[in-house]
């Protein structure tokens, strides 16, 4: 009797507490991530391809978006990483424009302050065909770097009623770009998704569920 009371105490704490428990899982993560993450890749930044919409990190590799041998391969860096400009919901903003002069170098602006990103080197194999690509200038120095959560949180509630596969666990990735100028100016811009495991695949691709993904920072510093 004492066993089925507990368990029966012990059922109605999960159904009680446990929708409160969860976004609190997933915000202790977004605040350790705040402090440190852990590295995932480099990836490669000799190149850049520019779609007209996105930003493109590596080539795509057998007509496959993301890494070469999927989100749970050990080189991450194999194959391509596509970055939108839009931010979080709900207004999506466009924290940062990208255009391409007459002269073919690629200029990003970020609250009204412009930078030369490269000159046009080429063209990268993309999703869809062959997109433009721009290498930096003599003197830049540049980083890509992508970072996974320490913790992740379980999604017990989470259902898909169209494919009848759910996520485990979710964690936040971030994408981080440095782009410095030989004259000071400095750039960094930081992308976070959500990434969902499953127990049969694994880690899939990243993707945007929530109101706090996307292109959720970018700055722009004047140089000398």
């Amino acid at each position: 009797m004492k066993f089925c009371t507990l368990l029966l105490y012990a059922t109605i704490a999960l159904v009680v507490l446990g929708p409160a428990w969860l976004p609190t899982t997933c915000w202790a993560s977004g605040l350790i991530d705040r402090i440190r993450t852990a590295p995932l890749a480099t990836l490669p930044t000799d190149r850049v391809g520019w779609d007209g919409t996105r930003l493109q990190f590596g080539a795509t590799i057998d007509g496959v978006e993301g890494p070469k041998d999927g989100w749970n391969a050990v080189d991450l860096s194999q194959g391509s990483h596509i970055l939108g400009l839009q931010g979080p919901a709900p207004d999506y903003r466009l924290a940062a424009r990208l255009t391409v002069g007459p002269d073919n170098r690629l200029v990003i602006e970020v609250d009204g302050h412009t930078m030369v990103l490269g000159t046009r080197a080429g063209d990268l194999a993309g999703g869809d065909g062959t997109i433009p690509a721009y290498a930096p200038e003599p003197g830049d120095r540049v980083s890509m770097t992508l970072d996974r959560s320490l913790l992740s949180w379980p999604t017990p509630f989470e259902m898909n009623f169209m494919t009848g596969h759910a996520p485990t666990r979710r964690r936040h990735i971030y994408y981080r770009l440095i782009w410095t100028k030989a004259n000071g100016q400095r750039l960094e811009m930081l992308w976070r998704y959500e990434q969902g495991h499953y127990s049969v695949d694994g880690w899939a691709a990243p993707s945007g569920p929530d109101t706090e993904t996307g292109l959720v920072g970018a700055t722009l510093t004047p140089g000398g």
